[in-house]
């Protein structure tokens, strides 16, 4: 039986298919990450179907350092096995004697998929494009970080799931990413007055100002404007631990103040460089309209950090 392997364009179509149902502007990133890390499988060689009892946990790892925040067992189920309703035909479920799984309306509990063998993978035509074009691999996963993740968290997720991610960008993948003001930057990092907003980071090497970021409270990917108040000058660490839920803002304050989460702990070093900060208020951007807005600040704190605030 002859077969032709499907295009990356094609590919890039059905993989931006997901349903997801966020209630009320909230993150539902559980099948991204199961895609990310059945891509990160693949690119290793790990072309087989993985038992939902085997990668579970993984997952779950996964949902709680990038998903939402939650105080329960990430929901593992739900994503393995609805996957493969999804319109774009990505992925399949299959039982122990290789029967496909899908006569059951809702996901199976955890015990019955791990009682049945449940396994999963990319439908047979992906796998075998995958085996015959690697190179689609990096595209693919980049598109599906640029949707659902902010940048500063994409280089740790490429890691905590195996991928592999250097050489040069393939054609047409900058089309897929979210359009940005490319002005974001500047009006953000002018309004602090080329300051972390936390620290007070300045660093300048000669003329160029080196590790001063613009971080987007609400993030780009989650419809988060880019306007000064939803921008906030942050240095690349805390960049990074701002978009990980580590700390956030107090909304009631009328200038922020900084809550770091007291999931976070560390020695010296992680004192004075985050824990003492915790209930300071952030620096005054030079222009008092541009403090950031409540509703953003209360977007974050229900959809990024993690845990509760240190007393």
């Amino acid at each position: 039986m002859s077969y032709s392997t499907p295009s990356l364009q094609s590919l890039r179509e059905r993989f931006s298919g997901l349903r997801q149902a966020p209630q009320s502007g909230g993150r539902a990133p559980h099948k991204p990450l199961l895609i990310l890390l059945m891509l990160g499988r693949h690119q290793r060689g790990e072309r087989s179907a993985v038992l939902f009892g085997k990668i579970r946990e993984t997952l779950a790892e996964l949902i709680r350092d990038f998903g939402p925040p939650s105080t329960g067992r990430p929901n593992t189920e739900d994503p393995f096995w609805r996957l493969q309703n999804d319109r774009g035909n990505i992925w399949q479920v299959r039982d122990s004697l290789g029967g496909i799984i899908s006569e059951e309306t809702h996901p199976p509990s955890i015990g019955r998929l791990v009682e049945r063998e449940a396994a999963g993978n990319f439908v047979p035509d992906i796998c075998r494009a995958f085996e015959e074009r690697p190179a689609y691999i990096p595209p693919l996963a980049a598109d599906l970080l640029a949707a659902h993740f902010p940048s500063s968290l994409h280089e740790d997720i490429c890691s905590a799931v195996g991928l592999q991610m250097e050489g040069e960008i393939p054609e047409g993948r900058e089309e897929r990413r979210a359009v940005r003001d490319p002005e974001f930057r500047t009006k953000i990092l002018t309004a602090y007055e080329f300051r972390c907003a936390v620290t007070g980071w300045d660093l300048r090497v000669g003329h160029s100002l080196a590790g001063l970021e613009a971080a987007h409270i609400r993030w780009h990917v989650a419809d988060g404007p880019s306007i000064e108040q939803n921008g906030i000058a942050l240095n690349a660490l805390h960049h990074k631990l701002f978009d990980l839920g580590v700390f956030t803002l107090s909304a009631e304050d009328e200038v922020p103040r900084i809550l770091v989460s007291r999931l976070a702990n560390g020695g010296d070093a992680v004192r004075s460089m985050l824990l003492d900060y915790h209930g300071k208020q952030i620096r005054l951007p030079q222009d008092s309209d541009w403090l950031p807005d409540r509703d953003f600040i209360l977007w974050h704190q229900k959809e990024v950090f993690k845990g509760e605030p240190r007393k």
